[in-house]
């Protein structure tokens, strides 16, 4: 990547840097959660995909291209979700939040190939740290607190990109997507059904705290019924 200062698609990030008011890029273009709002259910095709703003949100036209890949299904797709997930390793996750409503469209289709590496990695712009560097309790919490300037306590991405802008927006669609999730808790692949509770519980947050989780089990079901999440290694 070249001088990100030239790059078009940090112009927001500049000037954040040189002293704007966050508060004025609410609800813009520059926005993720403004744009991932703007979604529809069902409408998921390549015309949808390219009408997005990727190129705002750092990094934009990489999380595009992964996601065109992930949406054609071929052999390379799996390869593109791991770019996704790279990103947010990289703490720049608000392009991948706007894959997030694509990502649970694959996630759901039956016949789609890599349908598990997308429910997998769907949760991960919307988990404040990543996997390996945040302890449980960090995974599970929610911020919400405004702090000054406009900025949540998320701070803000490598980027510069306001960190809490883009994990809202992905728990937004996440939350969205709920229903259409719920099927798979009761998936025959146990490492689905796991994917599934762990997604579903990144949405916004419940009036319960992370540690009253409630079981994502079918009510009725026995410790070892069809409704039991099981284990990675069943």
């Amino acid at each position: 990547m070249g001088d990100w200062r030239t790059d078009p698609t940090f112009a927001m990030c500049r000037a954040l840097v040189d002293g704007a008011d966050l508060a004025s890029f609410a609800g813009g273009l520059f926005d993720i959660r403004a744009v991932v709002a703007t979604i529809r259910p069902g409408t998921f095709d390549g015309a949808v995909l390219d009408d997005l703003p990727w190129g705002n949100f750092p990094h934009g036209e990489k999380a595009r291209e992964a996601v065109r890949l992930l949406c054609t299904g071929d052999g390379c797709a799996r390869n593109a979700m791991a770019v996704l997930i790279g990103m947010c390793a990289d703490d720049s996750r608000a392009a991948v939040a706007l894959a997030v409503p694509f990502l649970i469209r694959i996630a759901i289709d039956p016949h789609h190939r890599h349908r598990a590496d997308a429910l997998g990695g769907l949760a991960a712009p919307a988990r404040a740290r990543y996997f390996g560097v945040a302890s449980r309790d960090e995974l599970l919490l929610h911020r919400s607190a405004p702090q000054r300037g406009g900025y949540d306590d998320y701070g803000v991405e490598v980027t510069g990109y306001p960190a809490g802008w883009s994990v809202a927006a992905a728990r937004a669609a996440i939350t969205a997507g709920a229903p259409v999730l719920l099927p798979l808790l009761d998936d025959s692949d146990p490492a689905m059904r796991i994917d599934a509770s762990y997604a579903r519980h990144r949405g916004r947050p419940r009036p319960y705290g992370p540690k009253r989780l409630r079981h994502p089990v079918r009510q009725g079901a026995g410790p070892h019924g069809p409704g039991r999440l099981g284990s990675r290694h069943g």
